[in-house]
């Protein structure tokens, strides 16, 4: 069910950014870099800042300079917590972010950019040990926001290519008993554009 609601999503934003932008390029999504999570406990529990986060989407035209954007991240930490039964806990995080993306001349072929969104998101945190089975907490399913900004730079003469880094921030809030807190966070990454015309 959840992945016919993204499919629909997908399709609806698609049409609508079809309509709007037929003579624009199709543009084709890939990053990865760093997630920090903002959540209170992340650092204390898993001994670290951040880890790294993935993803890949599709930006769609509606006028020059300006897309409708659609990608999907995930990004999974885990750490072993030194005991008499050694214990594991790991965090996973799937970020859906639906939005748009202005892009602004600046010098030559180098674009400052600015993205702004809803992002739906789903957390799952798992503990296990050697004498216990695993058990795995879900926060609800909630809409959150981002907003980011960044630079980015054609690498070929066609305009085929682009290079670009992001620093982005997310907004997602759990408000059930456990898990509890802010489970966004920032992140920077380092993506490129397969630009389609």
């Amino acid at each position: 069910m959840k992945t016919l609601r993204v499919l629909i999503l997908f399709g609806t934003v698609l049409g609508c950014s079809t309509m709007f932008g037929q003579s624009q390029p199709f543009v084709f999504t890939l990053y990865g870099g760093l997630f920090f999570p903002s959540n209170v406990n992340f650092k204390s529990t898993y001994q670290s800042s951040s880890d790294l986060i993935w993803g890949g989407g599709v930006c769609l035209p509606m006028r020059p300079y300006l897309f409708t954007i659609v990608d999907m991240a995930s990004f999974k930490t885990e750490t072993i917590i030194p005991s008499t039964n050694d214990s594991s806990m790991n965090l996973s995080e799937q970020f859906l972010h639906v939005g748009v993306l202005h892009k602004r001349q600046i010098a030559g072929d180098l674009f400052v950019r600015l993205s702004a969104g809803v992002s739906y998101t789903s957390v799952k945190q798992t503990a296990a040990s050697l004498d216990a089975p695993s058990q795995s907490k879900s926060a609800a399913k909630r809409l959150g926001y981002f907003g980011g900004v960044g630079i980015e730079q054609q690498l070929d003469a066609q305009g085929h290519v682009s290079l670009f880094t992001d620093v982005l921030y997310d907004y997602r809030r759990s408000k059930q008993k456990d898990p509890y807190g802010d489970f966004g966070g920032v992140r920077a990454v380092l993506g490129v554009h397969l630009i389609l015309f």
